[in-house]
């Protein structure tokens, strides 16, 4: 085997492992939300943060991704105040006002087909 051949073959075999390594770790396939709570209470330190994890096909987070997504909210917007709403990265971080009821928040992502509802709570503290 001369050296052009060689390096035709390596060539060609770094190609595939580069275009596999893209296809299978690098694309999103689906898009997982996380909540870190359903239920917010009235007090001043409470937090509801929801993020948005772009999935590769091997089903773990896709490295060096984000997944752009859209959040509103759909019921209960006088109950809650929107302390951080970053669209690019996915992060929705809510904090409620004063009265108790149910809010629904919608996240629709770039890469998924139907937009996702989510409901939360807001309960009185009673301690």
């Amino acid at each position: 085997m001369s050296k052009s051949e060689w390096y035709f073959v390596v060539f060609v075999v770094v190609s595939l492992l580069a275009l596999l390594v893209h296809q299978y770790i690098f694309s999103i396939y689906e898009v997982k939300y996380t909540v870190s709570s359903h239920v917010l209470y009235l007090d001043a330190n409470s937090r509801l943060t929801i993020t948005s994890v772009p999935v590769n096909s091997l089903g773990f987070r896709a490295p060096f991704r984000n997944s752009f997504t859209k959040f509103s909210i759909v019921q209960g917007k006088e109950l809650v105040e929107i302390v951080e709403a970053n669209y690019e990265s996915g992060l929705l971080v809510l904090r409620p006002k004063n009265e108790p009821g149910t809010v629904i928040v919608r996240a629709k992502s770039k890469y998924s087909l139907l937009p996702t509802e989510f409901e939360i709570k807001i309960l009185r503290n009673l301690a």
